[in-house]
C-alpha cells in the first residue's frame, strides 16, 4: 500500500513539472487562483520576443471567449520580482508578448481573439539574477475561457 501511494505522490509531482511548457501547459480558470513555485520549474523559453529571460517559468493556458479579466501576481517568501506574461499562440521564444503584469500591478486580459488559446508565463523578473524564483498565487478576476452558463434537456 505504500508503495502504491509513493508512486501516485511521484506521479503528479513528475505529472505537473512536465505540465510546465508550451506544449503541455497547466490550465487557468476564470475567477480563480493557482499557486506555484517557479523554482521548481525550467527555463524552457530563454526568451519573449526581444525580451531575453534566463529565468524558470510556469506556463498556463486559455482558450479566449469574450475574455474580459485582470490577472493578480503575488509572490510568498522571498520576494523575486514575479512577472507574468500573456503571450498569443505559438508560444515560443520568438513570440512577442501582448500583455505584462507583476506583483505591483494587474495585468489587463481583454481584446483578445475569440476561440485562440493565449498561455500566461509566471517567471522572475527577465532584468533579474538568472536564478530568481520563488513561490506565487495568481489571481484571475474576471472571464478568461469559455464558461457553462446553463444546461437544460428539453
Amino acid at each position: 500500500m505504500k508503495r502504491v501511494l509513493f508512486a501516485s505522490i511521484a506521479l503528479a509531482f513528475g505529472a505537473n513539472a512536465m505540465a510546465q511548457t508550451c506544449a503541455s501547459p497547466l490550465p487557468i480558470q476564470s475567477n480563480s487562483a493557482v499557486s506555484g513555485d517557479t523554482c521548481t520549474a525550467s527555463n524552457t523559453l530563454p526568451g519573449y520576443g526581444g525580451i531575453p529571460s534566463p529565468q524558470t517559468e510556469i506556463i498556463y493556458s486559455f482558450v479566449a471567449q469574450s475574455a474580459n479579466a485582470t490577472i493578480s501576481l503575488a509572490h510568498t517568501g522571498a520576494p523575486f520580482g514575479a512577472t507574468m506574461f500573456v503571450m498569443p499562440s505559438p508560444c515560443s521564444s520568438s513570440t512577442d508578448p501582448i500583455a505584462l503584469g507583476d506583483f505591483t500591478t494587474p495585468m489587463p486580459v481583454n481584446g483578445l481573439t475569440n476561440g485562440a488559446t493565449y498561455y500566461v508565463i509566471i517567471t522572475g523578473d527577465p532584468g533579474g539574477p538568472a536564478d530568481a524564483c520563488g513561490p506565487f498565487t495568481a489571481t484571475v478576476t474576471g472571464i478568461l475561457p469559455v464558461e457553462l452558463q446553463s444546461f437544460s434537456v428539453d
